[in-house]
């Protein structure tokens, strides 16, 4: 009896979020060196009279991060595009036709140790980098946080909102985003419900709820209500928790990172930036 109570008191304490290194568990980056052949995509866009430049910029650390601007001819503004955790650049070019149909610009970029970019993949280093993105946007295209809305893919989702918190943006969408990072990973390693709120470190509290609590840009939240990796549960508690200006787009049957039938999405965003004068 008492050696079965040690055993699990040791397992306990060896599965506690401090010694676990959680962030590896919650981000797969893709690192793969080649670069994938994209021509029939890009073709796609040159279609659309999208001009495409690759760009090189530094984060706060002095690492390269590499991206793509994708410039929509006649409009100042543009869709910062924060992918989640298990993608890069070169697997998001469908997301960016459909944001270049909603009538804006797209500037995706690659964290550190993602794709083509430097680095180390740490929480903290993707926020950084997401400022780095978004001061590029400012110094480099010449525009202002008027012209900028966040998107924020899954775990790009904390990305965005931590933005908010230090640049002044036009809105913030968030797809198939989290409550917090603290409840996204409880949901996926369900041990760590069994370990209060202190236990865990700080780079998980990405709290994309206590953001939107306060004073934030417009929001709008799209989320499949058949997503298996950032349960449903987590949109319907942040759009509850969120302040005004807010919309929801539930997707019905959808999975993680849907966009919807036919021009579900479209649709929803072309009102989200109508109605908010974006």
């Amino acid at each position: 009896m008492f050696a079965i109570a040690g055993t699990l008191v040791l397992l306990y304490l060896f599965l506690a979020p401090l010694n676990v290194p959680l962030y590896e568990l919650l981000m797969f980056p893709i690192v793969d060196p080649r670069t994938p052949d994209r021509t029939k995509e890009f073709a796609q866009l040159e279609k659309m009279h999208v001009t495409r430049k690759e760009v090189t910029f530094r984060s706060a650390n002095g690492r390269k991060l590499k991206g793509w601007f994708f410039e929509l001819p006649g409009t100042k503004r543009v869709f910062l595009f924060s992918h989640g955790k298990g993608e890069n650049i070169f697997a998001k070019l469908d997301s960016a036709r459909l944001l270049l149909l909603c009538g804006g610009s797209v500037f995706m970029y690659d964290y550190q140790g993602y794709g083509l970019s430097e680095g180390k993949v740490t929480i903290g280093n993707a926020c950084n980098d997401a400022l780095a993105a978004y001061d590029y946007l400012v110094k480099k295209e010449h525009r202002s946080g008027k012209d900028i809305i966040a998107f924020g893919e899954s775990f790009g989702s904390g990305v965005s909102s931590q933005l908010t918190l230090k640049r002044p943006l036009a809105g913030v969408i968030v797809q198939s985003g989290f409550s917090s990072l603290m409840r996204a990973g409880r949901d996926r390693l369900v041990w760590l419900n069994a370990y209060p709120d202190w236990v865990f470190p700080d780079y998980l509290k990405l709290d994309n709820a206590a953001v939107f609590s306060k004073p934030h840009p417009p929001l709008l939240i799209v989320h499949g209500k058949r997503d298996r990796l950032v349960s449903f549960a987590n949109a319907e508690d942040l759009y509850q928790r969120a302040v005004e200006p807010k919309m929801f787009l539930p997707v019905a049957d959808g999975p993680h990172c849907c966009f919807g039938k036919q021009d579900e999405f479209l649709l929803s965003v072309r009102s989200f930036l109508n109605q908010n004068k974006i």
